[in-house]
């Protein structure tokens, strides 16, 4: 089978770097992007299976990416990730297509077990 692919977007250099060593040391196929516009120029010229991104970015947010990645591909996975989370940014989230809204700071294990469902749908 082939690796999955997984873009992860965020703001935060560090984050970007922890999520790709997590992911890749799971044998996925890791691309980091640094906002959400960078991600969709990504996506752009390439499929990935799923893309994880934090809800509050400089610039293109969580939801804006989420709404315009499903508009441009209803077939990507998204996993929304935050430290600023709220009940209205959750339904926002669900209601917009996300697979799952994760809080930070996130146990590495919940997350690879959420991706690794998300995945298997």
């Amino acid at each position: 089978m082939a690796r999955k692919s997984i873009l992860v977007v965020d703001d935060e250099k560090n984050q970007r770097e922890i999520l790709e060593t997590i992911l890749s040391g799971e044998g996925y196929d890791v691309t980091t992007a640094s906002s959400g516009e960078a991600a969709m120029k990504f996506v752009a010229d390439r499929h990935f299976d799923l893309v994880l991104t934090d809800l509050k970015m400089t610039g293109m947010s969580g939801l804006e990416l989420l709404k315009a990645l499903t508009d441009f591909d209803k077939s990507i996975i998204v996993i929304l990730l935050t430290a600023h989370g709220t009940i209205d940014s959750a339904v926002d989230a669900l209601r917009l297509g996300a697979f799952e809204y994760l809080q930070k700071p996130y146990d590495s294990e919940k997350l690879l077990e959420t991706v690794s469902r998300a995945l298997k749908n």
